[in-house]
């Protein structure tokens, strides 16, 4: 009885703080993150506020609220023992505004030959945060056929600014110096693939090429949907 009471007194003082506006709802979401981080509601809040924090409200011109991480708390945790990231791409975001939320300019964020593939509903998956990518010398063909089918998603240029901001986020630094990915959700024309990455003085560059190309610099990455997105 002495504990249940000590609860209820710490939730009533608490509740008054709260009202007293000494403590906002955002501390008490914070303080959830940090004592349970791989829960699907912190993964989904910390994911949120990085948008929010970032300034990704002033440029669609509209309040962001992504949906519910769909990720168990289990796939949560295996995906961070495998050095992975759960990321969202939220619905309705176009490439020239992931340009600018990331602060990365190109001619393929406006150019009207690339497919426009934006998202329509907010797309949580995990991938590898990894330096450099992975299947390197490996065709366009190759990597469209091995990982073009769930549990599998392919990067899409606007997927893959989302993968930069949060490598960016984490180690401060880009990604895939000196390499590029295909990037085989969309189309260049009509029937080249994309290619990014960022060459050596740091500059991120997109090409459009034929998909049949290999080359020791050029590899790919992948994203893993939820357990329970394969079976909706």
């Amino acid at each position: 009885m002495e504990g249940t009471h000590t609860k209820e007194s710490i939730l009533l003082f608490i509740e008054g703080m709260l009202r007293d506006n000494i403590l906002q709802t955002e501390d008490l979401r914070v303080f959830q993150r940090q004592t349970n981080p791989d829960t699907p509601d912190a993964v989904r809040a910390m994911m949120e506020d990085w948008y929010v924090g970032m300034g990704i409200e002033s440029i669609i011109g509209r309040r962001l609220v992504l949906s519910q991480c769909p990720f168990s708390q289990e796939e949560i945790q295996e995906a961070y023992r495998n050095e992975e990231a759960i990321l969202c791409v939220p619905a309705n975001v176009s490439r020239a505004q992931f340009g600018e939320l990331f602060r990365i300019n190109t001619w393929a964020l406006s150019d009207p030959l690339i497919t426009q593939v934006p998202e329509t509903e907010d797309l949580w998956f995990r991938t590898k945060m990894s330096e450099s990518p992975s299947m390197i010398k490996t065709t366009g063909i190759d990597v469209a056929n091995l990982y073009g089918s769930y549990p599998y998603i392919q990067f899409s240029l606007e997927r893959y600014l989302v993968f930069i901001g949060w490598y960016r986020h984490l180690y401060g630094k880009n990604p895939d110096q000196e390499y590029w990915i295909w990037l085989p959700h969309g189309r260049y024309d009509r029937s080249g693939m994309l290619m990014a990455g960022f060459d050596r003085f740091h500059n991120f560059n997109v090409h459009g090429w034929m998909p049949q190309f290999s080359a020791g610099f050029l590899g790919a990455r992948f994203g893993i949907i939820s357990q329970n997105k394969r079976t909706e």
